[in-house]
């Protein structure tokens, strides 16, 4: 038989689970139920109270009625003669409902808005009744539950009183006259509400009621619950939790390696069958259960309560399957092993060899690399020289006044083209060092109104002959400042070259530099900033991103009209980085672009002032 579960499994196992869940969904579910109930109840209560309240307000209505149709009987003397007694309509309605206010546990009272005596004077849900048959004519009646004043629940009920041609004679016009009574008139009208009759019912009797209903319904649910669990119980433990119980020792034995058990719940097993299989003869327990008739076939052979085949069954019949599956797999797991071992050690040395192919390629392309950015410093520092002299002729050439126009025109092109052939030299040169990380600043003190001078002189000729206005400006409190004069000199030249290159004719490029001292944003001593503003083409914003990246230029395109190799920008970006400073771009399409540069004011030591000295 299968193993039966502790006492712990059959506290905290599948059937207290289940036992708690159905639970709670059915307290849960009482819960709404006596709620709704309550509900019910409670509305059923108050539909009751008010059809007698409705009762009791229309026989008093039927006692005022009476005694306001026979007055003229009731104000006669036996000769005939007229003589009132006192007892009209109001006089009559109030006895009455002192009466049954006495003698039961209902009150039963007369109340309006200016009462002449002071104990027919409204309460605060009278006063709001009262005003509620005002607002609205066409109101009938006004009730609420609510809490009387011992804390009871009681139920309030009003109705309205209108005034009718018996009711001028003591409450009619002219208003303040004293009627027959001595009191003063109040004006009132046919058809005004000139009170309301007032009736409080207690609530306790259909409390107790409610709550006998309530507790007869607790009761009974209870009742089935403990039935339904009973049920629940035996019917889950026989179809649901033994099948399980045999799964569970047929999936423990499977784990021992005895792949021959069977989840049947219903066989019985030997001491011979139910002892763990040695090591050794595990492969050949399947053969041996089979011939034991413990494997059935498919799980469609047993049964369930009702003798037809259920889900565990089949699902009994299925972990057989799986059973003989396992020991199939774990007959061949050695084989698969030792394939899958040489498998991977063929991949591990393919892998090897993989790697140390890549290494050798990485160390021919990092030779390569190196030799290509030697080559590309030998070659720019060289071509560096036959340029210089170049410019250098030009210059002299450009200087002499004797020469023709065209000459002149001739040797100031010649100047212009040598200078951008020397700024692309630069930038080759500058790229490759800072590729080789070989690039570092030499710092000496910089006056930046000698920099701004000699970036003005070297661009003027290719800003005449665009015809573009270049100009320089440094704002007197610019100090000396310790920086590598001849990178930030680069940085200026590309940039003014770049705002030069980028204008049409007739436009402006300017170069302005200034001080900012130390503040919110600004490192310690202040900094430098040069901005170079021109009125130019602009750059598109989805190219703002990416011009400061190598061979990258704003409007490239297969034709475009601007020419260059794109290193300009990079080469400003990698020298302000190299001196601890930013460089930013501000652009409009069609308006110009403003470039900014901000490095760290580095204060000059006293060894280089006594130097200078």
């Amino acid at each position: 038989m299968a193993q039966q579960p502790s006492e712990r499994s059959f506290r905290f196992g599948i059937r207290f689970k289940i036992a708690v869940s159905i639970g709670v969904i059915m307290v849960a579910l009482m819960g709404v139920d006596i709620l709704w109930n309550l509900s019910l109840q409670n509305a059923q209560a108050e539909n009751e109270a008010r059809e007698k309240a409705e009762v009791l307000a229309a026989e008093m209505r039927a006692a005022w009625d009476f005694v306001d149709r026979n007055q003229d009987v009731i104000n006669r003397a036996e000769d005939g003669s007229f003589r009132t007694k006192h007892l009209v309509c109001v006089v009559a309605a109030k006895s009455i409902s002192m009466l049954f206010t006495t003698e039961t546990d209902y009150s039963i009272r007369f109340t309006n808005d200016t009462p002449r005596q002071a104990a027919n004077a409204p309460d605060a849900f009278e006063q709001e009744a009262l005003a509620a048959f005002n607002a609205d004519p066409e109101l009938k009646a006004y009730w609420r539950v609510m809490a009387g004043a011992d804390g009871e629940r009681v139920f309030r009920y009003l109705e309205p009183l209108y005034v009718t041609e018996s009711c001028l004679e003591c409450h009619g016009e002219p208003v303040g006259e004293p009627d027959q009574y001595g009191y003063p008139k109040e004006g009132m009208a046919v058809g005004q509400v000139g009170g309301a009759m007032s009736i409080t019912e207690p609530m306790d009797i259909y409390a107790a009621g409610i709550q006998n209903s309530m507790v007869q319904q607790v009761v009974m649910v209870l009742f089935m619950m403990v039935a339904a669990f009973a049920g629940l119980y035996v019917v889950t433990s026989r179809l649901v939790l033994q099948p399980i119980d045999a799964l569970r020792t047929a999936a423990k034995s499977v784990g021992e390696g005895d792949f021959g058990c069977s989840a049947d719940a219903t066989e019985p097993r030997t001491g011979k069958d139910e002892a763990k299989p040695s090591a050794a003869p595990r492969r050949h327990q399947r053969v041996r259960g089979e011939r034991k008739g413990r494997l059935p076939s498919n799980g469609a052979e047993g049964g369930g309560l009702w003798g037809g085949p259920d889900e565990l069954t089949e699902l009994t019949g299925e972990f057989d399957r799986m059973a003989r599956d396992l020991q199939i797999l774990y007959e061949d797991l050695e084989g698969q092993v030792r394939e899958k071992t040489d498998d991977l050690m063929v991949l591990n040395d393919l892998l090897n060899y993989q790697k140390r192919e890549l290494k050798v390629a990485l160390d021919r392309l990092g030779e390569e690399v190196a030799y290509k950015n030697e080559f590309f410093a030998i070659v720019s520092h060289e071509l560096r020289t036959p340029l210089t002299s170049i410019l250098a002729y030009a210059r002299i050439l450009n200087a002499d006044t004797s020469l023709a126009p065209k000459t002149r025109e001739a040797v100031a092109e010649i100047e212009s083209n040598a200078t951008l052939l020397l700024n692309m030299v630069n930038n080759i040169l500058v790229i490759s060092k800072h590729a080789a990380q070989k690039d570092e600043l030499l710092p000496e003190p910089v006056d930046f109104v000698d920099l701004a001078q000699f970036v003005r002189k070297a661009l003027a000729p290719i800003a005449a002959a665009k015809d573009v206005k270049l100009t320089c400006s440094v704002a007197p409190d610019v100090p000396l400042s310790m920086a590598d004069w001849e990178k930030l000199r680069r940085v200026l030249e590309n940039l003014v070259d770049n705002a030069i290159k980028y204008t049409h004719r007739g436009g402006f490029v300017d170069l302005a530099i200034t001080f900012e001292p130390a503040g919110h944003g600004v490192s310690q001593d202040g900094e430098i900033v040069m901005r170079v503003r021109d009125d130019g083409m602009g750059i598109v914003p989805d190219e703002l991103d990416q011009i400061f990246e190598l061979y990258k230029q704003a409007g490239q395109s297969a034709n475009r009209r601007y020419r260059g190799t794109g290193l300009g920008l990079a080469v400003v970006r990698d020298l302000t980085e190299l001196h601890g400073g930013t460089v930013a771009v501000e652009s409009r399409v069609k308006e110009g672009s403003t470039f900014t540069v901000r490095i760290p004011h580095v204060p000059v030591p006293q060894e280089w002032d006594s130097l200078a000295g």
